[in-house]
């Protein structure tokens, strides 16, 4: 919305903005933001001309906002640009009449570099921002961004869709994995796969058999190594043994995935490599090749349908899963980075190895979707903008920036005393001598004085 100036606010055109937020970078869920809103030069921002003295702070209560147009470059380079400028919100503008809310904003990089917030308008209330902003000289113009709220509850339910052969699909599920336990007892956790369906094989009712599918085309997944020894069968099989583990012990479904990416997606898997992995952690192999062909209804898996399966497909068709990974809080889609830039665990030497959360944006949104009264104490401790059980502060997208000037505070405090101190006794000390040479002088004069009046006397 338009906070000023009120000529561009009350604009009936600009009475209910509707935006969209793309799907990566830092999303303040729950905030309200408004900064200070500035025209890209050139409009498109694909190659803009950095201004190195230009002063921008990071703290929200300093926000610079952008405004630039979609198209020539992706969304993910014009918000690195806007990022590297110094902006914090980048407010998109579309180039096409299209309904914003119906598009699916992702980002296709595979870093994830961005930490500042994104979201596109439409065409037409864009230009109509942008043609007022052309044509005043000296007027500035305010906005305010209402992000949408989390839904609070006491117990929080996430959903995350992701694919059994692609190891980058896993990360989060890595990164998020010590805090899940942590808090394991106050969160419901449902996994859920990538899976395609042959619309050719329906033709002839699911009867023949396919390479890269199981159930006679129902479900497939795409060939994980191309020309390799794999298919999408095997893609399948695994989607069902995990299903299998994790309806069976879900903490265990999560030591297993945790290994299975990093060992058997490394080599891009081996006919032995889920097996070894079920061994080492105590999972019975027997029993789990007994689900998978309990779910096949005892009957063949290239043919016969399997009700994992089926409710797995069922589910990706009510979500409309389009783009993967998908993390869904309290049926919420969270929108915004899944993970933690360049950071990495090792999961190997504790179960709870806690790394700094400040950007780990999801687990900061899971926490917010608590009640207060149902905190879990590692939210408490790791939660941006909490100090205690009473007290919060406002969110800055550099959040450990309170503890620089703590540390620059106290330290100048130290040496402003260790100054006072010293100097105080320097000044003592030379008072002293001061004090002691006079004395002396004094007694010296007052002895002379003396023996000439004893010489006198004589």
């Amino acid at each position: 919305m338009i906070l000023y100036p009120q000529e561009l606010a009350t604009k009936a055109e600009l009475q209910q903005i509707n935006y969209n937020i793309v799907n990566f970078g830092f999303v303040p869920y729950g905030q309200r933001i408004s900064g200070l809103l500035k025209v890209a030069d050139p409009y498109t921002f694909c190659t803009p001309i950095f201004n190195t003295s230009l002063e921008l702070s990071s703290d929200y209560p300093n926000v610079k906002v952008l405004l630039v147009q979609r198209g020539e470059c992706s969304l993910y380079i014009k918000t690195l640009n806007a990022q590297l400028s110094g902006y914090q919100i980048l407010v998109l503008v579309d180039n096409m009449d299209e309904d914003v809310l119906e598009l699916n904003l992702v980002n296709l990089n595979k870093k994830n570099e961005i930490d500042i917030s994104a979201i596109l308008i439409s065409k037409k209330q864009g230009e109509l921002i942008k043609q007022y902003m052309d044509a005043i000289t000296n007027d500035r113009v305010y906005i305010a961004v209402n992000f949408p709220d989390v839904l609070k509850t006491d117990i929080v339910k996430y959903h995350y869709w992701f694919s059994a052969m692609d190891k980058d699909s896993y990360q989060f599920l890595q990164q998020f994995y010590p805090f899940h336990m942590e808090m394991r007892d106050q969160l419901e956790f449902t996994p859920h796969y990538e899976i395609a369906r042959c619309e050719r094989c329906k033709k002839y009712n699911y009867l023949n058999p396919n390479q890269n599918c199981l159930s006679g085309g129902r479900y497939c997944a795409t060939d994980p190594d191309g020309d390799g020894p794999l298919n999408g069968q095997d893609a399948v099989r695994e989607i069902v043994r995990q299903l299998c583990i994790f309806k069976q012990d879900q903490i265990k479904w999560w030591k297993y995935i945790i290994k299975y990416s990093n060992l058997c997606l490394s080599k891009m898997y081996s006919p032995f490599c889920s097996t070894d992995i079920m061994t080492n952690l105590g999972i019975d192999p027997d029993e789990v090749q007994v689900c998978y062909v309990e779910s096949f209804n005892y009957e063949s898996d290239e043919l016969a349908d399997n009700y994992l399966l089926s409710e797995q497909y069922k589910t990706n068709l009510q979500y409309s899963i389009l783009q993967l990974p998908i993390l869904y809080i309290n049926d919420i889609q969270y929108k915004g980075v899944l993970t933690v830039y360049n950071q990495t665990t090792n999961q190997e030497i504790s179960d709870q190895k806690l790394f700094d959360t400040a950007h780990f944006e999801p687990l900061q949104t899971i926490c917010k979707s608590y009640k207060d009264q149902s905190l879990p104490n590692i939210c408490k401790q790791r939660m941006i903008g909490r100090i205690d059980d009473e007290i919060q502060v406002e969110h800055t997208l550099n959040s450990n920036i309170w503890v620089i000037w703590v540390v620059v505070l106290s330290t100048l405090a130290i040496l402003i005393f260790c100054t006072i101190f010293l100097c105080r006794r320097m000044f003592r000390r030379e008072v002293k001598e001061i004090i002691n040479q006079q004395f002396n002088f004094q007694l010296a004069q007052y002895s002379t004085m003396i023996e000439d009046v004893k010489y006198t006397k004589q």
